[in-house]
C-alpha cells in the first residue's frame, strides 16, 4: 500500500557506529527573531532613559544653586520663603515661569531653565516612545503575516491551529493581523519555530548528519528536502484492533499464541496472568491440564484449529476442543495476535491489504474509511503545497472521526490532549554539522561522567531501595520468585499491609515519589536510604545554595565529579547508557549545554530510524551490543502510543501481552518467565528463570515513563537504569518547597568543565511581577518592566514558564517554555497571558543565546548516546 519512495543511505551510518546521532533543526533562522524586535522602541526607550538622566543631573545642579541661594547671608525672609517654594516644586518636577526666573540670580535662573529644557525633552522623548512602539507594532505585524507563510512554519500552524492557518490565504490576511490577539497567537508559533528546538516540537525537523568534517554551517531545513510522516494515534489503533478481534469472521483468521505473561505461582498453586490494558488487572486460575499445556507449549503462534488439536486430550469428553480453545481465549490464557504490527512503516495500509487478501472485507463495515485513511497516511509529502496539506489534513481529520464513530467512540472519549494523527518532519538529505560543532571524544567523556554523577539524584531511587528492602524480607535468600507474584505482593502490601514494612513501602514507593532530606525522621530511613541521603548530600555540597553574590555560576572540575563516582557505593551507581540532547552553548567558558537526558539503548534514535524508513529513506539501524553482565531488553508493542513506534534496537525483547511480539532476530523473554531476586548489591534484579541471565528492562519508545502501562511502569521504576533530566526540573533546584519561597529565588548555573548541566533560574512570585495598568500604555509598561527587571538583576532575555496549581491546560507551560525578550513585545504579551492566575513566574537562562547565532542559522540540537562512566574502566585506564 501507499507511495513508493526511493531510499537514500546516509553517510557515516553503521550498525556498530556509536557516533551516529540525530540532528534537530528549528524551522526558522535567527534572523527572524532579530527582525521581530522592537528596535525603534528600544532606541526611543534608551533616548528617554538618557533624557531622564539629564533631568536628574539638571535637577541636582538646580537644587545645589537653590541651596546656596537659600543659605546666603542676609537674605530677605520673604525671598527665602519664595525660594523654598521653588525648591519644593522642583522636587515635584515643576519649574517656575519666566516671569519668576527673571527675578532670580542668573546662575539659579539658568540652572532652572536647563531643568525646564530637560523636562521638555523628556516629555518629547515619551511621545517618541509611543510613536516608535506603534510603528514597531505595525511593522512586526506585517512581518508575522509574512513569516507564517513559510512552508514549515505554516504546516506546524496547520497541525496546532488549523482555523488560524485557514485564514492565511484570505485576501485580507494582512488586515486580519491588525488584531493584537491574533498577531500574538501567530507570534507564539514564530518564536517557537525560531528560538528553540525540542524533542517533541511541531516545529522541529529531524535528520542525520553528513560525513565527518563537513564544511560550512547548518542551515534551516529546505522544505523540498523534508518529508512529513503521519501516524494514526496509538489509542485509536488499539481501539481498531480490539474491534476487529471482536468480529468472529476476522478473528477466526488470526493466529493464537500463549499469553506471554502466563505464570505458574508455586506458592499459590495457581496460574496468574496480566489482564488486557489499560487496567492490566491480574487474573488467576487453578491448575488445569489445558492451561498447563498452553503454559508449556512453544511460544509460536498457531491457528485456532491447531490449538484445538493440542487441547483435545485435555478437554472433558462433553466439551468440544474448539469450545475449550474459546474459553482459553476469553480468559486471556491464549491471545489472538493481530497480523499487522503497529511498528511497520504503514500499519493502516498493511491492515487494509490483509483484510482484502483474507476475504473478510464484507465483515468490516468501516473498510472504506480505512482505505481513505491509508491512502493519505501513506503519502509523505514535502510541505511545499499548503493547499494540498490543508486538504489532506481535513481528509485525515474527517476519516479518523468517522472511524471513531463507527467504533462507537468519539475523540472526546480519548482525552483532551488527543492528537488524531501525529506528524513528524524528517530531512531527506544529510545535515551539515561542521566538525567544530560536533562533540569530541573528550566532550562525550565529560557528558558521560556528569550524567553518571547526577544519576544519584534520580527520583526513582527511594522507591527502588524501599522495594529492595521489602524483597529482602519476603524473598528467601538465594531464591527467586515470579515477577507477577512479586508485583502482586508489592501492591497488596501497599493497599492492605500492616506493620513497619508496609508503612516503609507506602512512604517511599508512593505514586508521587518522596525524597529523603535533612528533615526526614531517622526512623523512616533504612541503611540503604541513609546511604542515598549521604550520597546526595555529597553531590549537592559541591553546588552552593543560591546567592546574591558572584556571577551565579558553579564550576566543577571533571576530577571533582570523578572522585565522587569512585567512592560511590556500587548499588547507587548507574551502569546503563543515556541519550543526551545537547546544544552548543556559545559562551566564553561553556562549550555545551544539556537540554534533556533520558535512558539510552537507542531511545530516540530508534524512533528516528522508524520515521526515516516511513519517509522512504534507508538509515542503517541503530544497534546496541549485548552487555557482558546483563541483557538489555526492550518492551514489545507501542502500548497505545504512536510515540513508541520504532525500529527494534536491542538483542532481546520482553514479550508483553497484547502486543505482536518481538522483532525478527530478537531473543524472546516472556513476562511469565521473568523472576525477581536480590542481587549482590542488595538491589532487586530481574532474571530469566530459564537460564539465570540478568535482564535490564529498557523503555526505548518515546512515551513518557509515567504513561507506560502499569506493569511496565513498575518494571521501569524498580529495575530500570534510566536517569531523567528535564529542563522543567533542574537537578539542584527540584527540591525547593515552593510554599516557603519569599522574594526572588536565584538558582545557579552548574557546569562540569565546559558542560552546562543546569541553567541559571530565577523564581519570581507572580504577585511581585509587575503587570500592566489600564491607565498606562503598553510602551510605558514595557519601560516599567525593563526597569523592574534591571533593578533586580533579572535577565532581559530568558525562557519563561508559569507555575501554578490553578492554571488551565493551555497556560501550563512547564514542559515547553516560551521565549521572553524585552525587545520583543509579543513575547511579553504571551507571558502576561500565560501567567495570569499563576503562583510563580520562572525565568530560565537563555543558553545558548537565541539572538547570538548567525542570522541564517537555525537552532541546532544533537541527540547523542553516551555510555555510563564506569569506575572499573577508569581504574583500568589509569593502570
Amino acid at each position: 500500500m501507499g507511495t513508493t519512495h526511493s531510499r537514500q543511505t546516509f553517510p557515516g551510518d553503521g550498525p556498530d557506529d556509536d557516533a551516529v546521532f540525530d540532528v534537530r533543526l528549528s524551522a526558522l533562522p535567527a534572523r527572524t527573531l532579530k527582525e521581530l524586535r522592537f528596535t525603534h522602541t528600544r532606541t526611543a526607550l534608551d533616548a528617554r532613559a538618557d533624557s531622564r538622566a539629564q533631568v536628574d543631573r539638571c535637577t541636582a545642579a538646580a537644587a545645589a544653586e537653590l541651596f546656596r541661594a537659600i543659605g546666603a547671608q542676609g537674605i530677605d525672609p520673604q525671598r527665602q520663603k519664595n525660594l523654598l517654594r521653588i525648591k519644593r516644586a522642583l522636587g515635584r518636577g515643576r519649574v517656575p515661569g519666566e516671569d519668576v526666573l527673571t527675578t532670580l540670580p542668573a546662575p539659579l535662573a539658568d540652572a532652572l531653565r536647563r531643568v525646564d529644557d530637560a523636562l521638555a525633552r523628556h516629555l518629547q522623548e515619551g511621545v517618541q516612545v509611543e510613536t516608535a512602539f506603534a510603528a514597531d507594532r505595525a511593522r512586526t505585524r506585517e512581518l508575522l503575516a509574512e513569516h507564517v507563510t513559510a512552508p514549515l512554519l505554516r504546516n506546524g500552524v496547520l497541525q496546532s491551529a488549523p482555523s488560524l492557518e485557514d485564514l492565511v490565504d484570505s485576501d485580507d490576511w494582512p488586515q486580519r493581523m491588525a488584531s493584537d490577539k491574533r498577531a500574538a497567537r501567530v507570534a507564539q508559533f514564530v518564536y517557537r519555530a525560531a528560538a528553540k528546538t525540542s524533542p517533541f516540537s511541531t516545529f522541529t525537523c529531524t535528520g542525520r548528519p553528513g560525513a565527518e568534517g563537513s564544511a560550512g554551517r547548518s542551515t534551516t531545513p529546505d522544505p523540498g528536502s523534508t518529508r512529513l510522516v503521519r501516524q494514526l494515534d496509538g489509542k485509536i489503533w488499539a481501539l481498531l484492533i480490539h474491534d476487529l478481534a471482536e468480529r468472529p469472521a476476522v478473528a477466526a483468521r488470526w493466529d493464537l499464541r500463549p499469553n506471554p505473561s502466563l505464570t505458574w505461582v508455586e506458592a499459590l498453586e495457581r496460574f496468574v496472568l496480566l489482564g488486557p490494558p489499560p487496567a492490566e488487572q491480574l487474573r488467576s486460575f487453578p491448575d488445569h491440564p489445558a492451561i498447563r499445556l498452553v503454559h508449556e507449549a512453544p511460544s509460536r503462534t498457531a491457528a485456532a484449529t491447531t490449538w484445538s488439536r493440542r487441547v483435545a486430550g485435555c478437554a472433558d469428553d462433553s466439551t468440544p476442543a474448539a469450545d475449550t480453545v474459546e474459553t482459553l481465549l476469553r480468559s486471556g490464557v491464549l491471545e489472538a495476535v493481530c497480523p499487522v504490527s503497529e511498528s511497520v512503516d504503514q500499519p493502516v495500509g498493511d491492515l487494509v491489504a490483509w483484510i482484502e487478501q483474507h476475504g473478510v472485507a464484507s465483515d468490516v463495515p468501516y473498510l472504506g474509511t480505512l482505505r481513505r485513511l491509508a491512502t493519505v497516511l501513506a503519502e509523505c509529502p514535502s510541505p511545499t503545497d499548503p493547499q494540498r496539506l490543508r486538504t489532506e489534513h481535513r481528509l485525515l481529520d474527517a476519516a479518523v472521526r468517522e472511524l471513531l464513530a463507527m467504533l462507537g467512540r468519539s475523540a472526546d472519549d480519548l482525552g483532551p490532549d488527543l492528537v488524531l494523527v501525529h506528524e513528524s518532519a524528517v530531512l531527506t538529505e544529510p545535515v551539515t554539522v561542521p566538525a567544530a560543532e560536533r562533540p569530541s571524544a573528550a566532550d562525550l567523556a565529560t557528558v558521560s561522567a556528569a550524567r553518571s554523577w547526577l544519576a544519584v539524584l534520580d527520583v526513582k531511587w527511594p522507591g527502588r531501595l524501599a522495594v529492595s528492602t521489602y524483597a529482602a524480607a519476603v524473598v528467601p535468600p538465594g531464591r527467586s520468585v515470579p515477577l507477577l507474584q512479586f508485583y502482586q505482593a508489592v501492591h497488596q502490601e501497599l493497599q492492605r499491609g500492616q506493620g513497619p514494612l508496609a508503612d516503609h513501602l507506602r512512604t517511599w514507593f508512593s505514586p508521587v515519589p518522596v525524597q529523603p532530606g535533612p528533615s526526614t525522621r531517622a526512623t523512616q530511613l533504612t541503611a540503604p536510604l541513609l546511604e542515598l541521603l549521604h550520597e546526595r548530600q555529597r553531590c549537592t555540597e559541591l553546588v552552593p545554595r543560591p546567592s546574591e553574590h558572584g556571577d551565579g555560576v558553579t564550576r566543577l572540575s571533571l576530577q571533582q565529579v570523578a572522585d565522587q563516582l569512585r567512592t560511590r557505593p556500587e548499588r547507587l551507581r548507574s551502569t546503563g547508557p543515556a541519550a543526551v540532547y545537547l546544544q552548543a552553548a556559545s559562551t566564553t567558558d561553556a562549550r555545551w549545554v544539556v537540554n534533556v537526558v533520558h535512558g539510552g539503548h537507542g531511545r530516540g534514535r530508534a524512533r528516528t530510524d522508524h520515521l526515516m524508513r516511513c519517509a522512504g529513506l534507508d538509515p542503517a539501524p541503530v544497534s546496541v551490543a549485548r552487555g557482558t553482565h546483563t541483557l538489555p531488553a526492550e518492551y514489545t508493542g507501542t502500548h497505545g502510543s504512536s510515540l513508541n513506534a520504532r525500529r527494534a534496537t536491542l538483542p532481546a525483547a520482553i514479550d508483553y501481552p497484547c502486543t505482536t511480539g518481538p522483532a525478527p532476530g530478537q531473543e524472546r523473554l516472556p513476562v511469565g518467565r521473568l523472576h525477581v531476586r536480590t542481587g549482590a548489591t542488595g538491589l532487586v534484579e530481574l532474571v530469566d528463570a530459564r537460564d539465570g541471565t540478568r535482564v535490564q528492562p529498557t523503555h526505548v519508545g518515546m512515551l513518557a515513563d509515567y504513561q507506560l502501562p502499569p506493569l511496565a511502569r513498575f518494571m521501569e521504576r524498580v529495575f530500570g537504569d534510566a536517569y531523567l533530566l528535564h529542563p522543567s526540573s533542574p537537578p539542584f533546584a527540584s527540591d525547593l518547597a515552593l510554599g516557603s519561597l519569599a522574594g526572588i529565588t536565584r538558582i545557579p548555573r552548574v557546569q562540569v568543565e565546559d558542560l552546562v548541566v543546569q541553567r541559571r533560574r530565577w523564581i519570581v512570585p507572580a504577585a511581585d511581577f509587575p503587570r500592566p495598568r489600564t491607565d498606562r500604555s503598553h510602551a510605558t509598561y514595557l519601560e516599567d518592566l525593563q526597569g523592574w527587571l534591571s533593578d533586580r538583576d533579572l535577565p532581559a532575555t530568558s525562557y519563561a514558564r508559569a507555575w501554578g496549581r490553578d492554571l488551565r491546560g493551555d497556560k501550563a507551560k512547564s514542559r515547553k517554555p516560551m521565549l521572553l525578550d524585552l525587545d520583543s513585545w509579543w513575547t511579553v504579551w504571551e507571558l502576561l497571558r500565560h501567567s495570569a492566575g499563576a503562583d510563580f513566574v520562572v525565568l530560565d537562562e537563555a543558553l545558548p543565546d537565541p539572538f547570538g547565532r548567525h542570522p541564517d542559522a537555525p537552532a541546532v540540537e544533537l541527540l547523542i548516546e553516551v555510555p555510563a562512566h564506569l569506575v572499573d574502566d577508569e581504574m583500568r585506564r589509569a593502570a
